[in-house]
């Protein structure tokens, strides 16, 4: 449980920017800088997928039949040269990946490799974290970084200006006028990095350098598909920001803020982001402990429906409550919000999507993970590279739900294929029938009321109707839930 609650209170704490940096970043230049990092941390991911290529998942595989000792050393070894050899062509290359970044100052370019780099090295000591069951250390130094990272940011661009002016000719006041805007949130990524890395001092310490040969061939074995996964994954969220960048026909600058404006939009399908990520922590342990019971498949047919339900409400209530919840971003980001709906019912997708991969990972056809999400990144790269020059963001949002839909699909029809189970297919496509029709009802609302009072009244009626619409549906199983059972009548 630690390991989840940690990650995703880092998440939540990061998430909590939004509105400190969308209200404060205001005009052209500040709307310019969150583009900056809208788009520079669509980059980390896919990156952090390259340093690490799968090594924290063969620590686990591997941990289990050889040598623990041993294989700590032989990977952190191998980390260890593969990060420096990455580093060292940011370097080498410094001027062109800075243009390529839409960096203006190499500088940066030397923070971002540190902090890739720092985040790999640490990958290794949090695994070995959770191999030795050791939750409240994981969580502290995720948590205690993510402080840092949230202290330093506001403390620059809140109190910065007001001590810069204050002392004119120190040090501080010509590094702040030098760093304002993206500066700022890399130096706090760095710093949050060296600083969750230095919590790790006690498990880096254990390491002393080793090499065998032929045990790094067969995790590299292993952990090729994970990374090809893991890129394509990553290329399926991340890529189309960059594409955009790329594809749009205007002013560089202007192509900036509007990235802004389009991850300001992303920044209000979290809920699901994190109920999904919550959802795949907690439920992969179950499935495999349940895998040998005779009742598993309509255990893992259960929890989808309920899963569905869930991802359905997250919907709903940013959807029928959007007067509320816009507030959350400043008014200057809120131009793409007509694309909310779309990266919502994107995100229900996915999560059913990795609710459906139980399928491959039982059955030990992993590779079918890999081809899925190969299938994901080209229908990504094709839809955005063909509609981006006409639609702009609107292709990314609609790219991104075709992507996810099709992802789904393909595990659906492969699952049933391979191990089948027995999904109530009907029921669920009926609950997201119901909730698109719902939001239907007071997105027509929306446009002919004027008044924000009246809309979430009606927002507040269609979720209660929702609500009372699955517990007509479900209230026979609802009376076997614990807890919730003996109110159930």
């Amino acid at each position: 449980m630690w390991y989840g609650v940690s990650t995703i209170a880092a998440r939540m704490l990061t998430f909590l920017l939004t509105p400190y940096l969308t209200y404060t970043l205001k005009g052209s230049a500040g709307q310019y800088v969150f583009g900056q990092n809208t788009y520079i941390y669509t980059i980390f991911p896919i990156l952090n997928v390259l340093y690490t290529y799968g090594m924290e998942t063969a620590y686990f595989r591997f941990s289990t039949s050889e040598n623990e000792e041993k294989l700590y050393r032989t990977q952190m070894t191998s980390m260890l040269i593969t990060t420096l050899f990455f580093s060292s062509i940011f370097f080498l290359f410094s001027g062109q990946i800075s243009e390529l970044m839409q960096l203006d100052n190499t500088t940066y370019l030397g923070w971002f490799a540190s902090i890739i780099a720092l985040d790999a090295m640490s990958a290794l000591p949090y695994a070995k974290l959770r191999r030795e069951n050791r939750p409240r250390k994981y969580a502290a130094t995720k948590v205690m970084g993510i402080i840092a990272y949230v202290v330093t940011i506001v403390f620059l661009f809140t109190f910065g200006d007001e001590i810069a002016a204050s002392m004119p000719d120190s040090f501080f006041a010509t590094w702040y006028h030098k760093h304002w805007g993206i500066g700022f949130i890399l130096f706090a990524n760095l710093l949050q990095a060296a600083v969750t890395l230095s919590l790790l001092l006690k498990e880096l310490l254990t390491y002393r350098f080793e090499l065998d040969p032929k045990l790094l061939k067969r995790i590299l074995l292993y952990s090729w598909p994970i990374l090809i996964s893991g890129f394509a994954g990553q290329i399926n969220d991340n890529i189309n920001r960059s594409m955009y960048m790329h594809l749009y026909k205007g002013d560089t600058k202007e192509a900036m803020r509007i990235t802004g404006f389009y991850g300001a939009a992303i920044r209000l399908s979290v809920f699901i982001q994190l109920g999904v990520q919550a959802f795949k922590m907690a439920a992969e342990p179950f499935f495999f402990s349940i895998a040998g019971d005779k009742d598993a498949k309509p255990t893992y047919a259960r929890v989808m429906k309920w899963f569905v339900v869930i991802l359905a409400l997250m919907f709903l209530n940013v959807m029928l409550f959007l007067d509320i919840w816009k507030y959350f971003v400043g008014p200057e980001y809120r131009s793409q919000f007509n694309l909310v709906p779309i990266l919502l019912l994107a995100n229900i997708f996915i999560g059913i999507y990795y609710n459906l991969t139980v399928w491959y990972k039982l059955t030990d056809k992993t590779n079918f993970g890999a081809y899925i999400m190969l299938v994901g990144a080209s229908v990504t790269v094709i839809f955005n590279w063909i509609f981006i020059p006409f639609w702009g963001y609107t292709a990314c949002a609609w790219g991104l739900l075709l992507c996810n839909g099709s992802m789904m699909y393909l595990s659906f029809m492969w699952g049933q294929k391979y191990y089948p189970i027995p999904y109530e297919v009907g029921k669920m496509a009926k609950y997201l029938g119901v909730m698109l029709l719902l939001y239907g009802v007071q997105a027509l609302i929306s446009r002919y009321v004027d008044v924000a009072a009246i809309r979430i009244a009606s927002g507040t009626v269609l979720f209660a109707g929702y609500m009372f619409y699955i517990f007509k549906q479900e209230q026979k199983e609802l009376k076997s839930f614990p807890f919730i059972g003996k109110y159930v009548r």
